[in-house]
């Protein structure tokens, strides 16, 4: 059983539109959209994102883990959106923010959502 569901990453902050986890290998493991708000892309962009981009990206930037310390989050700026992903030992979670969220909170999110999945 996991440790939290999409409702759950909802509820850290009302900027977050849509969530994803998937494991490291892209295996889905769910992804919602917050209810009542509307999608920018379409649901076989957002599986692709957790199947190959989120798991290419994460992959990219661990490549300089043995000299800076292990990849905590990484964040994407669209003119639209923000993407946030979060490292969560062998899974990450994506979730997209409103573009007007502060890049302050960014870190905060990351520390939330890796309390949620490790039960802190």
């Amino acid at each position: 059983m996991l440790p939290f569901n999409a409702d759950d990453v909802f509820a850290l902050d009302t900027k977050i539109r849509w969530v994803g986890l998937a494991t490291k290998k892209g295996q889905l493991i769910f992804a919602q959209m917050r209810p009542g708000v509307e999608s920018m892309t379409p649901e076989s962009d957002d599986r692709l994102l957790l199947e190959l981009r989120a798991q290419y990206i994460t992959e990219v930037c661990g490549q300089v883990n043995q000299w800076a310390g292990p990849t905590e989050y990484i964040t994407m700026s669209h003119e639209k959106f923000i993407e946030l992903i979060i490292i969560l030992k062998e899974r990450y979670l994506v979730m997209t923010l409103e573009k007007s969220t502060p890049t302050e909170k960014f870190p905060a999110l990351a520390k939330k959502a890796q309390e949620l999945w490790f039960n802190v």
